[in-house]
């Protein structure tokens, strides 16, 4: 088999129906004017062609906002019986498929945090049972930098199928060899590339390349230097004194991962549960500590930690940055802090 076929556009709503006889399908769907990632039940439901990313990212189907990681009860004889969710979560085969390379990318990144040094069996359990099947941007949005972080506007890897809308055909890039077998169980639906095809494809890359080198940003290579020379920059108070600490770019990005954990009591106290919920280091109760301290109290240090957190930090620990590029934080910021605008002061552009 070729690594490259085609799939016309009638015959990936047929993909997807039978898809759906067999799969939990996600997809990004519309509802009162907002992109969103959510199940399907129908190909018509899928919103495919909208330009940039649907506002939440695809972290919520991985690593849910809050969710019960376990349920907890003292019987009669004081025994502790607990009941995991873990093989309710194994028995869910699904296919996520509209997630674009950013979004791809960051799943990537995820992985390094949650199936690195520890594994996290929940996390692990839904990327291993989900199909990724990810489609190239034709029309990225002006929030978008995905040229800048090297994680756009294609990929290699990090998906199942990789399609590229090239006219009446998406051109199909294999990534995995889940990606072959469900080419293999539907030959009928697809056809192999020419040579032509292949240009076709490139050239569409090139020209959204194109449309994203108007953002100006253009090499990250010296950012990692220049941050650890700007720590002490006026810059941040700058920034600082805009924020209203609302954490919506924490909760908008496809890489922010910080969470808390804590018990929910009956009023018996015999039965509970474990409960797992998105934090966010904008928050001023994210450090604090037994006895009420708090760390960082002023929000300049809470920016700045955020910005480090995606630039310097992750390349000490992981070896690479913890930026898509999406723009998601950038549309979503209540006080109209453009996370570009920091980049280009730090790099001197």
């Amino acid at each position: 088999m070729k690594k490259y076929m085609l799939l016309s556009k009638k015959n990936l709503s047929t993909l997807v129906e039978r898809f759906l006889k067999e799969f939990q399908v996600y997809g990004p769907t519309e509802k009162n004017g907002i992109i969103s990632f959510d199940i399907i039940s129908d190909w018509s439901e899928l919103k495919l062609d909208a330009s940039g990313v649907p506002l939440l990212p695809p972290k919520k189907i991985f690593l849910p906002p809050e969710e019960v990681l376990f349920t907890f009860k003292i019987s009669d004889d004081n025994n502790i019986e607990i009941e995991d969710p873990l093989d309710k979560i194994k028995e869910k085969k699904r296919v996520l498929i509209g997630i674009r390379p950013c979004d791809t990318h960051g799943l990537t990144l995820l992985d390094k945090v949650f199936i690195g040094k520890t594994v996290d069996p929940y996390y692990v359990t839904r990327r291993e049972n989900t199909i990724i099947i990810c489609i190239t941007c034709n029309n990225p949005t002006e929030y978008c930098f995905c040229n800048f972080t090297k994680s756009g506007p294609s990929i290699k890897e990090g998906f199942d199928l990789l399609l590229t809308d090239i006219g009446e055909f998406f051109f199909v890039e294999i990534g995995s060899e889940r990606g072959k077998d469900i080419i293999n169980s539907n030959l009928d639906l697809f056809q192999e590339a020419s040579e032509n095809d292949l240009a076709r494809r490139d050239q569409k890359i090139r020209e959204v390349e194109e449309k994203l080198s108007r953002n100006q940003l253009t090499s990250s290579n010296e950012l990692y230097q220049k941050l650890i020379r700007a720590f002490n920059d006026e810059l941040w108070n700058e920034y600082g004194r805009r924020c209203v600490a609302c954490g919506k770019c924490n909760f908008t990005c496809p890489t922010c991962h910080c969470f808390d954990v804590y018990d929910v009591m009956e009023l018996t106290l015999r039965e509970g549960k474990r409960v797992r919920k998105w934090d966010a280091c904008h928050f001023l109760s994210f450090t604090r500590v037994a006895g009420g301290e708090i760390f960082r109290k002023e929000r300049t240090s809470r920016v700045k930690q955020r910005i480090y957190d995606k630039y310097c930090y992750p390349v000490d620990e992981f070896g690479s940055i913890f930026c898509v590029g999406c723009g998601r934080c950038i549309h979503v910021c209540t006080a109209g802090i453009d996370i570009r605008e920091i980049l280009k002061k730090v790099l001197g552009m």
